[in-house]
């Protein structure tokens, strides 16, 4: 190794590691210097004792082996996701910890340590704050067992939650709530019969509904008022995604501004898939959606999917719920792990939070 690359990894290190550094560098210069000044002093030739010898290329080897350990941090070691709650020796190694730091860390779990933020890594004795920097962008801490728990329910069925008005919301609205096609239907025919829901809870009074479910869908029921009759068969009802700006200038409170937003919002979303995401168009207040929700329905149309094996970085970014950071990670995944095997991936590896996550699934695809 040659002095300019001693340097440059010295100037590297935190403070400590260069007093530490400093000291054995001055230390190594004595002993090596010692002989000459002691055989020059008795006039005699210079003769370096061999077992100082040895201690001399130790230190020499010492030093060279920690400036190569430093550059290993830098360039060394095949990064990739982890969790250092549940990863194993093997994973930790693998992408850059030292055998030493591995083990730190798993006697730090078991005893009961647990990483809840990114920094806690620090805790581990051996981690300074340039592994840190070095293994930053790869920390995914997950909750492991509330993941557990989502993946299985998404895994049985994809469904999306939304708030809704159960007065009004079709059978095939309901479906995409994850209610069971049956269910759906009785609670269209209850209504279609004059029955309406006045408060959340008034669910329960239709037959068969169960009653987990109903529980998860109570905090997302928000009841507008009491439904019209034939409101299912009313010709003011304006399909969402089939409208154009005309048509949408029927409703309440729409004008040309709006309604070009609209448009306009539906065509980056690939199409709406609840009437709860025009509140997300620019300047639709409650007040505007409440007035209008009566009056749309969110037709079925074919969703314009996010191809997530295929779509590059900028493609990605255009989707209203993918940012900048979100489409780099989905792309540095796929360069790191090859394709995805599966839509919960963007979850279980924190690539997207778990908000944008549920809005997402109606639009992922594998292609």
């Amino acid at each position: 190794m040659n002095l300019k690359h001693i340097f440059r990894e010295y100037f590297s290190y935190t403070a400590s590691e260069k007093k530490g550094l400093l000291v054995l560098v001055t230390l190594l210069l004595i002993l090596y210097l010692l002989p000459f000044v002691f055989q020059r002093s008795k006039g005699a030739e210079p003769i370096v004792n061999q077992e100082k010898q040895k201690q001399i290329d130790s230190l020499i080897s010492l030093i060279e082996n920690r400036v190569a350990i430093k550059r290993g941090k830098t360039y060394l070691g095949k990064l990739d996701f982890f969790d250092p709650n549940i990863a194993g020796k093997e994973e930790l190694l693998s992408i850059g910890f030292t055998s030493f730091q591995s083990n730190n860390l798993i006697k730090f779990r078991g005893k009961g340590g647990k990483f809840k933020k990114k920094n806690d890594l620090l805790k581990i004795y051996g981690v300074d704050q340039a592994d840190l920097e070095y293994l930053y962008d790869y920390i995914r801490i997950l909750d492991e067992v509330r993941f557990e728990k989502k993946k299985k329910r998404y895994e049985k069925k994809e469904y999306n939650l939304f708030y809704f008005d159960p007065n009004v919301i079709s059978s095939k609205e309901w479906e995409r709530l994850g209610v069971k096609k049956r269910i759906g239907n009785r609670i269209e025919k209850y209504i279609t019969a004059g029955g309406s829901f006045k408060k959340a809870t008034d669910l329960k009074k239709i037959y068969g509904f169960d009653t987990i479910k109903i529980a998860e869908l109570l905090p997302y029921v928000k009841i507008i008022g009491k439904p019209k009759k034939n409101f299912a068969t009313a010709k003011l009802l304006v399909p969402l995604n089939t409208s154009d700006t005309t048509q949408l200038k029927q409703l309440s409170g729409i004008g040309s501004v709006f309604s070009a937003r609209i448009v306009k919002y539906r065509d980056l979303l690939g199409g709406f898939v609840s009437k709860d995401q025009l509140l997300e168009v620019y300047g639709i207040s409650k007040e505007k959606f409440t007035r209008i929700s009566l009056m749309i329905v969110v037709d079925s149309i074919p969703l314009r999917r996010i191809k997530l094996n295929s779509f590059k970085e900028a493609k990605l970014r255009k989707h209203p719920y993918i940012n900048s950071r979100m489409s780099k990670d989905i792309v540095r995944f796929r360069d790191r792990n090859g394709e995805f095997s599966s839509i919960n991936q963007l979850q279980s590896h924190k690539i997207v939070p778990d908000s944008i996550f549920i809005k997402l699934l109606p639009y992922l695809d594998l292609k």
